[in-house]
Protein backbone atom coordinates (compact mmCIF):
# COMPACT_ATOMS: atom_id res chain seq x y z
CA UNK A 1 0.00 0.00 0.00
CA UNK A 2 2.96 2.64 0.90
CA UNK A 3 4.42 1.29 -2.75
CA UNK A 4 1.45 2.30 -4.70
CA UNK A 5 0.93 5.42 -2.81
CA UNK A 6 4.60 6.29 -3.09
CA UNK A 7 4.90 5.82 -6.85
CA UNK A 8 1.45 7.51 -7.53
CA UNK A 9 2.87 10.64 -5.17
CA UNK A 10 5.94 10.67 -7.16
CA UNK A 11 4.33 10.56 -10.81
CA UNK A 12 1.99 13.51 -9.42
CA UNK A 13 5.21 15.62 -8.42
CA UNK A 14 6.73 14.54 -11.54
CA UNK A 15 3.62 15.58 -13.81
CA UNK A 16 3.62 19.20 -11.82
CA UNK A 17 7.33 19.62 -12.30
CA UNK A 18 6.78 19.40 -15.96
CA UNK A 19 3.78 21.16 -16.55
CA UNK A 20 5.36 24.42 -14.56
CA UNK A 21 7.67 24.50 -17.26
CA UNK A 22 5.51 25.17 -20.00
CA UNK A 23 6.01 29.40 -20.65
CA UNK A 24 3.06 31.41 -20.33
CA UNK A 25 2.84 35.29 -20.75
CA UNK A 26 1.63 38.02 -18.01
CA UNK A 27 -2.19 36.93 -19.27
CA UNK A 28 -2.16 33.02 -18.59
CA UNK A 29 -1.53 32.73 -22.23
CA UNK A 30 0.68 29.68 -23.45
CA UNK A 31 3.42 31.08 -25.53
CA UNK A 32 4.00 29.09 -28.34
CA UNK A 33 7.80 28.16 -29.82
CA UNK A 34 9.00 30.26 -32.64
CA UNK A 35 9.16 28.20 -35.82
CA UNK A 36 12.75 28.45 -37.11
CA UNK A 37 13.11 29.09 -41.02
CA UNK A 38 13.18 26.29 -43.69
CA UNK A 39 16.77 26.32 -44.83
CA UNK A 40 16.25 24.06 -47.73
CA UNK A 41 17.58 25.00 -50.92
CA UNK A 42 15.40 25.77 -54.39
CA UNK A 43 15.96 23.27 -56.71
CA UNK A 44 12.31 23.41 -58.30
CA UNK A 45 12.90 24.46 -61.86
CA UNK A 46 9.57 26.14 -61.66
CA UNK A 47 10.65 28.03 -58.94
CA UNK A 48 14.10 28.90 -60.74
CA UNK A 49 12.07 30.20 -63.90
CA UNK A 50 10.30 32.52 -61.42
CA UNK A 51 13.32 33.87 -59.57
CA UNK A 52 15.42 34.38 -63.58
CA UNK A 53 12.39 36.50 -64.57
CA UNK A 54 11.83 38.31 -61.56
CA UNK A 55 15.76 39.50 -61.61
CA UNK A 56 15.45 40.01 -65.32
CA UNK A 57 12.14 42.70 -63.83
CA UNK A 58 14.30 44.00 -62.01
CA UNK A 59 17.32 44.91 -64.37
CA UNK A 60 14.76 46.26 -66.76
CA UNK A 61 13.27 48.69 -63.82
CA UNK A 62 16.71 50.17 -63.12
CA UNK A 63 17.68 50.39 -66.29
CA UNK A 64 14.42 52.63 -66.43
CA UNK A 65 15.26 54.69 -63.87
CA UNK A 66 18.68 55.22 -64.79
CA UNK A 67 17.30 56.54 -68.43
CA UNK A 68 15.13 58.81 -66.51
CA UNK A 69 17.97 60.25 -63.74
CA UNK A 70 15.88 58.65 -60.72
CA UNK A 71 18.34 57.42 -58.17
CA UNK A 72 18.23 53.80 -57.86
CA UNK A 73 15.05 51.88 -55.68
CA UNK A 74 18.22 50.60 -52.81
CA UNK A 75 18.23 54.26 -51.82
CA UNK A 76 22.30 54.53 -53.36
CA UNK A 77 23.06 57.46 -55.32
CA UNK A 78 24.31 55.59 -58.04
CA UNK A 79 27.27 57.88 -58.98
CA UNK A 80 25.14 60.46 -59.94
CA UNK A 81 24.66 63.81 -57.79
CA UNK A 82 20.83 65.33 -58.59
CA UNK A 83 21.46 69.03 -59.79
CA UNK A 84 19.43 71.83 -58.18
CA UNK A 85 18.86 75.30 -59.23
CA UNK A 86 18.61 77.56 -56.39
CA UNK A 87 17.51 80.40 -58.64
CA UNK A 88 14.16 78.64 -59.70
CA UNK A 89 13.12 78.63 -56.01
CA UNK A 90 13.95 81.32 -54.33
CA UNK A 91 15.56 84.01 -56.84
CA UNK A 92 18.89 83.34 -56.40
CA UNK A 93 19.62 84.03 -52.57
CA UNK A 94 20.80 80.75 -52.03
CA UNK A 95 19.76 77.49 -50.40
CA UNK A 96 17.22 77.76 -47.92
CA UNK A 97 17.09 75.61 -44.88
CA UNK A 98 13.59 74.30 -43.95
CA UNK A 99 12.10 75.04 -40.91
CA UNK A 100 13.49 72.97 -38.51
CA UNK A 101 11.06 71.10 -35.69
CA UNK A 102 11.52 72.44 -32.41
CA UNK A 103 9.67 69.57 -30.18
CA UNK A 104 10.53 66.02 -31.31
CA UNK A 105 7.83 63.19 -31.09
CA UNK A 106 7.48 61.53 -28.03
CA UNK A 107 7.42 57.71 -27.83
CA UNK A 108 4.22 57.39 -25.32
CA UNK A 109 3.91 54.01 -23.55
CA UNK A 110 1.04 51.48 -24.69
CA UNK A 111 -1.65 50.58 -22.60
CA UNK A 112 -1.75 46.81 -21.54
CA UNK A 113 -5.30 46.03 -22.43
CA UNK A 114 -7.11 44.24 -19.39
CA UNK A 115 -8.38 40.32 -20.28
CA UNK A 116 -12.02 39.44 -20.85
CA UNK A 117 -13.08 43.31 -20.48
CA UNK A 118 -12.62 45.31 -24.36
CA UNK A 119 -12.51 48.66 -23.81
CA UNK A 120 -10.54 48.84 -20.82
CA UNK A 121 -6.87 49.37 -20.27
CA UNK A 122 -4.35 49.12 -17.88
CA UNK A 123 -2.79 52.42 -17.39
CA UNK A 124 1.31 52.27 -17.62
CA UNK A 125 2.04 55.03 -15.30
CA UNK A 126 -0.05 53.19 -12.07
CA UNK A 127 -2.08 50.10 -13.16
CA UNK A 128 -5.14 51.14 -12.95
CA UNK A 129 -7.92 50.37 -15.54
CA UNK A 130 -8.75 52.79 -17.53
CA UNK A 131 -11.88 52.74 -19.75
CA UNK A 132 -11.16 53.74 -23.37
CA UNK A 133 -14.11 52.48 -24.75
CA UNK A 134 -15.07 54.43 -28.23
CA UNK A 135 -11.84 55.33 -28.59
CA UNK A 136 -9.72 54.02 -31.71
CA UNK A 137 -6.45 51.85 -31.33
CA UNK A 138 -3.45 54.26 -31.39
CA UNK A 139 -5.27 57.71 -30.37
CA UNK A 140 -3.13 59.57 -27.66
CA UNK A 141 -5.38 59.55 -24.22
CA UNK A 142 -4.44 61.27 -21.27
CA UNK A 143 -4.53 59.19 -17.87
CA UNK A 144 -7.29 60.79 -16.29
CA UNK A 145 -5.62 60.11 -12.48
CA UNK A 146 -3.29 62.73 -13.45
CA UNK A 147 -3.94 66.80 -13.72
CA UNK A 148 -3.72 67.92 -16.95
CA UNK A 149 -0.61 69.30 -16.20
CA UNK A 150 1.28 66.46 -15.41
CA UNK A 151 0.58 65.67 -19.58
CA UNK A 152 0.65 61.82 -18.35
CA UNK A 153 -0.45 60.26 -21.95
CA UNK A 154 -0.48 56.82 -23.66
CA UNK A 155 -1.91 55.67 -26.63
CA UNK A 156 -4.55 52.90 -26.75
CA UNK A 157 -3.76 48.96 -27.37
Amino acid sequence: MNRTFSHALGALLCGVIISSCVPYDEYGRRIQPKKKPDRSTVTDPKQQEIDAKREEMRKKEEQRRKELGLPPEDGSTGGTTPTTSTGDFNNGNGPVDPPKNTTPPKNHPVAAAVPGKPGFVFSPFNNKVVDVRGIASGTLVADPQYPAADKKHFRVP
